[in-house]
């Protein structure tokens, strides 16, 4: 996972819905981000997550192609990502995020 605080929502890799076992929820809807132009993407049902050792809790997530995300990661030599972090999980979850350490507390 990748950790954007400039991202208004969680999203998952929409090829891993299945491995996630994710249920949509309500109709496809044109997204902008990064990237050129707009995606297609769906919402997911609530869902229970684990973050780490210790945190376990519940978010919807936003189904969106992160092909062009892993491409710009890959050639920059980082791991690909399953999805995002965004600001609605930061701010619901009351995050603090320790850049000096690069730590994440919930």
């Amino acid at each position: 996972m990748l950790i954007d605080t400039g991202a208004s929502n969680s999203c998952i890799h929409s090829e891993l819905k299945e491995h996630f076992e994710l249920q949509e929820k309500g109709d496809p809807f044109d997204a902008a981000g990064a990237s050129e132009g707009k995606m297609q993407a769906v919402m997911t049902l609530e869902c229970k997550i684990q973050l780490g050792r210790s945190f376990k809790g519940e978010q919807a997530f936003v189904l969106l192609d992160l092909n062009h995300v892993n491409t710009t990661l890959n050639s920059q030599g980082t791991v690909k990502i399953d999805g995002i972090i965004g600001a609605d999980f930061l701010k619901k979850n009351k995050a603090i995020i320790d850049y000096s350490l690069s730590k994440l507390f919930l």
